[in-house]
């Protein structure tokens, strides 16, 4: 699949160059020399990233200015405070997409290797678990997806979504200073409601995993929310009271998370359960109502089983596990 433009490193390397002029800009002579190219190339270029609707201008003088992107999670605003060995070190950053699962799964098919991230700042069919459709505000909240190409059992694959989970929530913690409160299987929550989830997405060969493609969306900064889900969900400006830097939550899910797939991949869920227990209030103890197609099941969280699955007391006193359902109530 051949990358579009806005995407590659050519428009990564022109937004440094900008965002180092102080505001003064830089005139096309020094960047048809920094970026190797003529000036007509250059000015192809800069047309074709404006219609993209990248905050280029060129100014009366010639000289080329960024007139916004000091909060875009784009490469060189990341990398600064990237940790990782693999996860980010091959980084897409696109104004609009379709769904950056999507982006991310034709990435994959063509090739990209493992930690090759997609970074939009705006969807025009994001999905959530069970066909839900992601809602999402442009430039302000982390829309991210991720290929992973696990050595693991395809049966280990949903442990993801606990992993990612508690990396999501790690990183919040860091970098907002806000507690958070994990959901299962997938939703990190504050105070005032959910403002975290995550959608991984398998591709395997019977016993083999191809890759897997993990989703995070994260509100991040404003106060407002689409209607549909204003009511249940929050932002993380409005749990801690000041803007977040999405770039710097960015690098931190992606350090945050390797540290935590190594373990994965190393000693498998196990190991890490009891931190995922210990971020949960509502794992144990908690009257719950799961429904699945055909069936609902009402009872009492008790735990999570070593493969990470949702252990339930039924009503009857039986306990049952929980691989994948709807918590229709808490």
């Amino acid at each position: 699949m051949r990358e579009p433009p806005s995407s590659g490193l050519q428009l990564d390397r022109l937004l440094e160059l900008l965002a180092g002029s102080a505001g003064e800009g830089c005139s096309q002579v020094e960047l048809a020399r920094s970026l190797e190219m003529s000036r007509a190339e250059l000015s192809g270029v800069l047309a074709r990233f404006q219609a993209e609707g990248w905050p280029l201008e060129v100014g009366s003088d010639r000289r080329v200015r960024l007139t916004a992107a000091a909060d875009m999670p784009v490469a060189f605003r990341v990398r600064p405070h990237l940790s990782t060995d693999r996860l980010g070190r091959r980084f897409h950053h696109a104004l609009r997409v379709d769904s950056t699962n999507d982006a991310a799964r034709r990435l994959a098919e063509a090739g990209a290797t493992e930690g090759t991230v997609v970074v939009a700042e705006e969807q025009t069919a994001g999905r959530g678990r069970l066909g839900r459709t992601w809602l999402s505000r442009k430039g302000k909240d982390i829309l991210l997806s991720l290929v992973l190409r696990p050595h693991v059992d395809p049966a280990q694959a949903p442990g993801l979504n606990l992993v990612v989970g508690l990396a999501a929530s790690q990183a919040i913690g860091e970098v907002a200073g806000i507690p958070t409160d994990l959901k299962w299987p997938n939703d990190v929550l504050t105070s005032a409601g959910k403002c975290c989830g995550v959608l991984t997405e398998m591709n395997a060969d019977p016993g083999k995993i191809r890759f897997v493609i993990v989703g995070v969306g994260i509100n991040v900064n404003g106060t407002a929310l689409p209607k549909p889900i204003a009511g249940r969900a929050s932002t993380l400006e409005q749990a801690a009271g000041s803007p977040i830097p999405r770039p710097r939550l960015v690098a931190a899910l992606l350090n945050r998370l390797e540290a935590l797939y190594l373990v994965f991949l190393d000693q498998g869920l196990r190991p890490l359960l009891e931190r995922w227990v210990a971020s949960s209030s509502s794992v144990r103890g908690r009257p719950i109502l799961v429904s699945n197609p055909g069936r609902s099941l009402r009872g009492t969280t008790a735990g999570l089983s070593e493969q990470g699955a949702l252990r339930v007391r039924r009503e009857d006193g039986r306990l049952e596990e929980v691989l994948a359902g709807d918590v229709v109530q808490w």
